[in-house]
């Protein structure tokens, strides 16, 4: 079975989910008009931190195998199904719209995770995706979460489109972290032999301002995501829908 992704016990309130959250909003608010009663799918959800976003346009079922993560999205109001981010127990076609937000760079089945989240989307539905962008990246985080990989622009473009999907929006973001995160990761490198011990980046809480300053700096770029692309960045955004034949 594939399992994935964020941890069960992710603090939602973390400057780096707030400022997510941010983004992934306005570009659904500018590009996936969804009907009162649209059937959503929550790949891979975690603690629920993205349910926030998702939960007030229409229907979630969180899929996960893991039941500590199920059992926090039930407690947020989601339908939890226990299932295979590679098999999910779903109708072809079920969903309207499909998030799977920093969950392909877990999955072994990459291909067959993209192939199945396409059965699953009906003819007009979308899918949101996020991955953590560029293998100059990889740092004590991706050995900490169990990544398998990080992706470029144009290697998670052709991946999509050979399982089916035409884009509409393909950007990288958290650019204006990108250069800080990167020195960061750089000087960390040397010590990655003991990156399997310790707490995650994310559960580590700043002093308040500095948490909103960093906030802020991430989160302003929801004004120019949703029609620009960025050139570089710690992350990837993909809107997808399935081609229709």
């Amino acid at each position: 079975m594939e399992a994935v992704v964020h941890q069960e016990h992710d603090d939602p309130d973390h400057w780096w989910f707030r400022a997510r959250r941010a983004i992934f909003d306005d570009v659904l608010d500018g590009r996936v008009p969804l009907g009162p009663n649209a059937r959503i799918l929550d790949v891979g959800p975690g603690s629920g931190v993205n349910l926030p976003v998702l939960a007030p346009r229409g229907r979630v079922v969180t899929l996960d195998v893991a039941a500590g993560s199920l059992q926090n999205c039930a407690a947020k109001g989601a339908t939890p199904v226990r299932g295979d981010a590679t098999a999910a127990p779903f109708a072809d076609g079920s969903f309207q719209l499909i998030a799977a937000l920093d969950v392909l760079e877990h999955l072994e089945a990459e291909t067959a995770a993209l192939s199945e989240w396409r059965r699953l989307l009906a003819d007009d539905g979308k899918l949101l995706l996020s991955v953590p962008a560029l293998q100059l990246l990889w740092g004590r985080q991706d050995v900490l979460a169990m990544h398998h990989r990080r992706y470029g622009r144009r290697e998670l473009a052709q991946k999509l489109r050979a399982a089916g999907f035409e884009l509409e929006r393909l950007t990288y973001f958290n650019s204006l972290l990108f250069a800080p995160i990167l020195a960061l990761r750089l000087a960390m490198r040397p010590l990655l032999d003991r990156a399997h011990s310790g707490g995650s980046d994310l559960g580590l809480r700043l002093p308040r301002p500095l948490e909103q300053l960093l906030y802020h700096t991430f989160a302003v770029e929801r004004h120019w995501v949703v029609d620009r692309n960025l050139p570089l960045g710690v992350s990837l955004l993909a809107l997808a829908r399935p081609v229709v034949r």
